[in-house]
């Protein structure tokens, strides 16, 4: 979808305290602010919102930030009503960042961007089957340019859960430090309602403890399984050691994908009959599976194996299925993280005393679901857009999307 083409149908409002009630503008004026109402030169929403656009132009740190709204001055002042010839300078936005409620940010960004999804379900006789099936995906991160080796500081981490359907965050938290990422995860999962929701996370929250809370909270989970559950890892590995015999209640699927120089033929067997082993241990377990990655680049191939255990019963997530959602769980890396540390630099953002890094983090996953939503195909070249023609951003932000 070209930029010119989403963008000429919307209109900015003369200021921004014309904007509807649905706009982000307006998300961002409800969030709580911690500071003195003597403090406050600039109101929070005003800042929130020149830090958003000035990371769709391209910026990264503070000083960047506040450079970039001073060269626009005018601009700024023209558009969002502001009363002072001054504007913020780096100081204040990180004052900002740091006194307002990051919980209600988080949540009012989610409810915000949070859709109705419906996912259409294939199986395996090709009909599509029409299901309430929305696909979670948890992971934690690194947010390594807050890294500070000299001054013995950490970098902090997060922790998000990625809506696949919806393309936004639904909820992001704070990591305490490297190895709480399995009990942040944990107490996140108890507080959720997981009706209709396939969650996804890697091998480290494979865990029993993890299997009990999701299908408690109405859920359904997918789970990759490693070697630290090594002994159903081997359960499974041996269930599958042979080729599959007509006799035993056995599915398979495979995808074939061609691109980037390189052929890869992914192949699927899923089974039951596992079930009544393992699920004592193994809360409402309804399919192990097994999946295999042949690839073929300039003549070589090379075969990976991994396996997996779900609560989706094969009625509901065939083979081809599970392949779909197996695949699916990986965008949180390439739709999300990789944009973030690279297209938005995220890992060079040199930002790392109090919860501005957070809150920054927060603002590059609203600028990718921004971007997702009115499908702009790639995010560097609308960033230039944005740079050029400030005004397409405003628009993002004022008006209802």
């Amino acid at each position: 979808m070209e930029c010119s083409t989403v963008l000429e149908q919307i209109v900015i409002p003369a200021s921004a305290k014309e904007a509807d009630a649905q706009t982000l503008y307006k998300v961002l004026s409800q969030v709580t602010d911690r500071r003195k109402r003597r403090g406050k030169r600039y109101e929070a929403a005003l800042v929130l919102t020149l830090i958003l656009l000035a990371k769709m132009s391209g910026q990264k740190g503070m000083s960047g930030i506040a450079q970039w709204a001073r060269l626009r001055s005018e601009w700024v002042r023209t558009h969002l009503a502001l009363a002072r010839k001054s504007l913020p300078c780096g100081n204040t936005y990180q004052n900002v960042c740091d006194q307002i409620d990051l919980g209600e940010l988080n949540q009012r960004l989610a409810d915000f961007f949070a859709p109705a999804v419906e996912e259409r379900v294939a199986d395996e006789s090709g009909a599509a089957v029409r299901q309430r099936l929305r696909h979670w995906v948890l992971d934690g991160k690194s947010l390594r340019g807050s890294h500070r080796p000299a001054h013995g500081q950490q970098a902090q981490s997060v922790l998000g859960l990625y809506d696949v359907q919806g393309q936004h965050v639904v909820i992001q938290r704070e990591l305490m430090g490297k190895g709480h990422e399995r009990k942040t995860a944990l107490a996140l999962v108890k507080e959720l309602d997981l009706g209709g929701v396939v969650l996804s996370a890697d091998a480290l929250h494979t865990q029993p403890a993890w299997c009990t809370s999701v299908r408690r909270q109405g859920g359904d989970y997918l789970l990759i399984v490693k070697a630290n559950q090594r002994l159903l890892r081997s359960d499974i590995a041996l269930l599958f050691s042979e080729e599959p015999r007509p006799w035993l209640p056995e599915q398979s699927s495979y995808q074939i994908n061609q691109g980037h120089g390189r052929t890869e033929v992914r192949t699927l067997r899923t089974s039951s009959q596992l079930n009544a082993y393992i699920t004592p241990k193994w809360c409402d377990v309804a399919q192990v599976f097994q999946l295999q990655r042949r690839i073929t680049r300039a003549q070589r191939t090379t075969t990976e194996t991994v396996y997996g255990i779900t609560s989706l019963a094969p009625q509901v997530a065939p083979p081809r299925c599970l392949l779909h959602l197996v695949r699916q769980h990986w965008l949180i890396e390439n739709r999300l993280h990789w944009r973030r540390d690279v297209t938005l630099g995220e890992d060079s953002c040199t930002v790392s005393r109090g919860q501005a890094p957070q809150v920054l983090a927060m603002l590059n996953n609203v600028i990718l679901a921004l971007v997702d939503r009115l499908g702009f195909p790639n995010l560097a070249a609308q960033q230039r857009i944005f740079d050029a023609q400030p005004q397409h951003a405003l628009n993002l932000i004022l008006h209802p999307i």
